[in-house]
């Protein structure tokens, strides 16, 4: 299975304003690749860094719209969206204004989840579309 045909997803409601919300994965270039300032979704998975060509991070909606409506802006495989909605549901997410994945299958993120990674709730890894 190609690793990069795993999508982890992050799905929920943020207050923060767009400005406040990019900057949560914004990556420190300073010092030539030695990232001594971690992005803050670094830091949330574990890891030094991340690789911006396989993120999809959606500008937030300015109001919560439908998971169905939300979930056409991820890259998730349409038959994994009965079972992401379901998760979505447990988390109590009826609706949402914002959704981002990672693509790596390779991934893990690190357990117990965060209570909230920029505001939103760690659904899990999917196949993606």
């Amino acid at each position: 299975m190609d690793r990069y045909n795993k999508i982890h997803l992050w799905i929920g409601t943020s207050n923060k304003t767009e400005e406040e919300y990019q900057q949560y994965f914004e990556l420190d270039y300073s010092s030539e690749g030695d990232f001594d300032k971690l992005c803050q979704f670094c830091k949330d998975i574990g890891k030094r860094w991340y690789d911006e060509d396989f993120m999809g991070i959606i500008p937030r909606f300015e109001k919560e719209i439908t998971l169905d409506e939300i979930l056409e802006h991820s890259s998730t495989d349409p038959a994994e969206w009965e079972s992401i909605k379901t998760i979505c549901r447990n988390y109590g997410i009826e609706k949402a204004n914002a959704i981002f994945w990672y693509a790596d299958g390779e991934l893990t993120i690190p357990k117990p989840y965060k209570e909230e990674y920029n505001g939103l709730k760690y659904i899990g890894m999917f196949e993606g579309d």
